[in-house]
């Protein structure tokens, strides 16, 4: 009994320690087993036919792989849940989000399932183990749910952390044509956003002064800038530490195979009394000097 124990626990191992009955079945545990198991804490239901194995720890990963599981064959994390699991949304959802690549089926308590006629093999993967669609088909699944900004947030975060470009997209998009809210998200890819306080700050202090207002974290020869003046292709970098606020600008100084380099040119130190004093502010960003 301890060696088929063991083996359930490999099993529970490789899904973030979960497990699910038609697993125990095929394992060799036989009904009367699984409910001793359960009465005796070895086994404890979290879904219906889904188990934790040892213990209930709470766990993100465990409790979205445990409604992945209990969706059964082919479901897969998406929508908000797959936005978080990816690192592209920064909060997780109170209930687990899964699709499944059926139009009939029960409903699960706890968990929000999205029923599709099918999943193309192109829009699902894996992600810390968990089945999960892919990062495209989680931008195309929230676009009618997001507002423009969060998800132009969540299509930056997507090319920084995961390197999803609009090509990646328009693929997905191609594969799925009937989806709402495609025009939205293609507006979302080109969109401006802000990512801090300190650049919201820096706007606030350019229209302070009527000075020339940057793009904002797009795509410029393939690298995300913070700010990007098209009209003199420069370039600003910020960042902040605890207490200061520093701004790199940067200039062309070479081209190859038509991709234009950047080089650091000037530095300008700013502290965060800066954006709270736009007059002396302004002498601090052009002269480089508090």
């Amino acid at each position: 009994m301890r060696q088929l124990f063991d083996t359930i626990a490999r099993i529970a191992g490789r899904q973030h320690g979960r497990v699910t009955w038609r697993q125990l079945r095929a394992a060799g545990v036989d009904t009367d087993r699984i409910g001793r198991w359960s009465a005796d804490g070895r086994l404890r239901r979290v879904h219906h036919g889904v188990y934790a194995v040892g213990h209930t720890a709470p766990s993100p990963h465990a409790e979205l792989m445990a409604a992945v599981l209990a969706c059964g064959e082919g479901a897969r994390a998406s929508h908000h849940s797959g936005g978080h699991l990816v690192g592209i949304l920064r909060f997780r959802p109170i209930e687990p989000h899964v699709t499944v690549p059926t139009t009939a089926g029960r409903k699960r308590p706890g968990i929000l399932i999205h029923r599709v006629p099918e999943l193309h093999r192109d829009d699902v993967t894996s992600y810390s183990g968990i089945p999960t669609t892919s990062v495209p088909r989680v931008l195309l699944d929230l676009a009618p749910h997001l507002t423009p900004p969060e998800l132009s947030r969540a299509c930056h975060e997507a090319w920084v952390r995961c390197q999803i470009t609009p090509r990646h997209v328009e693929s997905c998009i191609a594969r799925n044509p009937t989806k709402k809210g495609v025009a939205k998200l293609r507006r979302a890819q080109l969109a401006d956003v802000t990512l801090s306080v300190l650049e919201d700050g820096f706007l606030q202090l350019l229209r302070g002064h009527d000075l020339p207002m940057p793009r904002t974290n797009i795509d410029v020869a393939g690298d995300k800038v913070d700010c990007h003046w098209p009209s003199t292709s420069s370039r600003w970098s910020c960042s902040a530490t605890a207490s200061t606020a520093r701004a790199t600008r940067s200039r062309p100084t070479s081209r190859a195979a038509g991709v234009r380099t950047m080089s650091p040119s000037a530095t300008a130190t700013c502290s965060s009394v800066a954006l709270r004093r736009p007059r002396r502010s302004r002498k601090c960003w052009l002269t480089g000097r508090e």
